[in-house]
């Protein structure tokens, strides 16, 4: 998974670090040269000095591969424009945007920015969780935000058709509530319940296990 940052400030290298821990494969876009060299010294990383409203500056930083571009600059106009550009030339699957203002939030939606959140909430909880997101939809947030309801769709990369749940390998800390069969039918699992792609599961997990689910049914992130 490939990820641009825009923004190389406290939040956009405190992403950038979260990311890498991930996995992830992290270029960052920032105006500043200082901030530039310490992504670069710290983190050993591909980093683009210049701005990420420019589309040469982005193509350099590998937009046209980015799984997800996340714009967290000090000004909104420039997050909502390097999340258009990202989405309509590059057909960026994930734009994440960060306002300063919270009236803001609302008109970067309606210009097709996917994902908004505002300076005002805990923005970097809420960042590094819709950017690990994914293919795992949350439904509903529990424990203080410490686990929740997610929600994801078997897509074609399922290969365990036939296998019983019971078989699978399916760790402890992840709870199939159920699962919905051609948008109609509910399945409560058993341990005999097999899965089919396009089956929807909701299952019952911790923040920091949810992407355990990938693992667990064979299928990529």
């Amino acid at each position: 998974m490939h990820s641009l940052i825009i923004g190389g400030g406290k939040i956009g290298y405190y992403l950038t670090k979260v990311l890498i821990e991930k996995g992830y494969d992290v270029s960052v876009v920032e105006k500043e040269k200082e901030a530039c060299q310490k992504f670069a010294n710290d983190l050993n990383i591909t980093v683009i000095k210049g701005d990420g409203t420019s589309v040469s500056v982005l193509e350099q930083a590998g937009v046209a591969d980015a799984d997800s571009v996340i714009a967290v600059t000090g000004r909104d106009e420039d997050n909502l424009v390097a999340c258009q550009l990202a989405k309509r030339l590059y057909q960026v699957k994930k734009t994440i945007a960060k306002v300063n203002n919270p009236k803001n939030v609302e008109a970067l939606k309606k210009l097709g920015v996917d994902i908004v959140v505002s300076s005002t909430d805990n923005i970097t909880g809420q960042l590094e969780r819709e950017i690990d997101s994914g293919k795992i939809k949350e439904l509903l947030p529990l424990g203080a935000g410490n686990a929740g309801v997610f929600e994801i769709v078997l897509d074609n990369s399922f290969t365990l058709q036939n296998v019983p749940l019971m078989e699978m390998e399916i760790p402890l800390t992840l709870n199939i509530i159920s699962i919905i069969r051609n948008e109609t039918e509910l399945i409560i699992p058993r341990g005999h319940t097999t899965l089919e792609i396009g089956d929807k599961l909701m299952i019952l997990s911790k923040i920091k296990d949810k992407n355990d689910i990938f693992k667990a049914f064979k299928i990529k992130a």
